[in-house]
């Protein structure tokens, strides 16, 4: 498998790993990370780690954003944590790093609550490690995929594609492969039997990519196009082209929501009825103005701001236009985002 399929910002999985990287880094034992950060050649990578790791566990409670998954937010603090410890492979202060995390975690008041037995775990196979992981992660990611891909028919992304694909495949090799009954206690098998009593088999297997869009996120104004942009095409036409491609990707997602909230609702029906003639009248006159005139941005703001203004109450359209998978509700996550590939 590509060591990055599964590094794609909008993930839940993502933004998970980063709040553990640092939500509570300021609240770590600072003493405790000093004495250790002396002790160490690389002192400053392992002082950020410990305070992070430390910061963690003493916010354990408050751990709260794994979302469907929160009762598993100890596995994740261990996939974490083992992940973090990974970084030092090679290093002459692995040992030192590994001892530090086992020793501060028996000791910690949190042990009861969390132990570390799976990471403990995990330093037997780092593969396998890397097969829990990823199936924990998927498990995770399922249910904005399901909403956005599968009970909404939004397009995929040739990386959502991927991320699916790999995905599924990566299931049904487990399911396979923990058949065998001399492989009941490898990580990747524990991690198996654990996803069943959430989504029992074959559920995460329900989802798939109705239709394709380019390299869009549908949930904000950014847009890539599948092919390179025809030579000598102006840079202006590109740029107007790509802004205009990425609020018809925006439109597309609302109308398919409002279709769906109608189903449901009388009074949402009729403001379907009311409101579609106007949004396509809108959008006509935003095409032209965005290809002939000047005032292509005014009309964007306008049909934006409409629409917003139409849907202010409406909580699952309001969860895809002003997210991405989540993360405008971490702005500061966004804007230092770390990547989690493979290792």
């Amino acid at each position: 498998m590509e060591p990055e399929y599964d590094n794609i910002r909008g993930l839940t999985s993502i933004r998970c790993y980063n709040q553990l990287d640092l939500d509570y880094v300021s609240e770590g034992n600072e003493e405790e990370c000093s004495k250790f950060e002396n002790r160490l050649k690389e002192g400053t990578k392992a002082y950020l780690f410990c305070m992070g790791f430390t910061g963690n566990l003493k916010n354990y409670e408050k751990l709260n954003f794994f979302e469907e998954l929160n009762s598993y937010k100890c596995k994740y603090l261990n996939l974490w944590t083992y992940y973090q410890l990974s970084k030092f492979k090679g290093d002459d202060e692995y040992d030192n790093v590994k001892k530090h995390i086992i020793d501060h975690w028996r000791e910690s008041k949190k042990y009861d609550l969390c132990n570390s037995t799976e990471f403990i775990s995990y330093l037997i196979n780092h593969a396998d490690f890397l097969k829990a992981k990823r199936l924990y992660d998927y498990a995770l990611n399922y249910d904005k995929l399901y909403l956005y891909h599968e009970k909404s028919s939004i397009g995929c992304t040739p990386k959502d594609e991927l991320y699916i694909e790999k995905s599924l495949k990566l299931y049904n090799d487990i399911k396979t492969e923990c058949e065998d009954s001399t492989n009941q206690l490898r990580s990747h098998c524990v991690a198996y039997r654990e996803i069943q009593k959430l989504y029992p088999h074959p559920k995460l297997l329900n989802l798939q990519c109705k239709s394709k869009v380019p390299d869009v996120f549908p949930h904000t104004r950014m847009a890539e196009q599948y092919q390179d942009p025809e030579e000598g095409e102006p840079e202006r036409d590109r740029r107007e082209s790509a802004e205009y491609g990425a609020t018809y990707s925006q439109e597309q997602a609302q109308r398919t929501l409002e279709g769906e909230l109608s189903e449901s609702s009388s009074s949402g029906s009729h403001k379907a009825t009311a409101t579609a003639l106007p949004i396509l009248g809108f959008l006509s006159i935003g095409f032209i103005l965005h290809k002939f005139t000047g005032l292509g941005s005014m009309a964007r703001n306008l049909l934006r701001g409409r629409i917003n203004g139409m849907n202010a109450h409406d909580e699952l359209t309001n969860e895809l236009l002003e997210s991405t998978y989540d993360d405008q509700a971490h702005p500061g996550i966004a804007e230092t985002y770390i990547g989690y590939q493979a290792t």
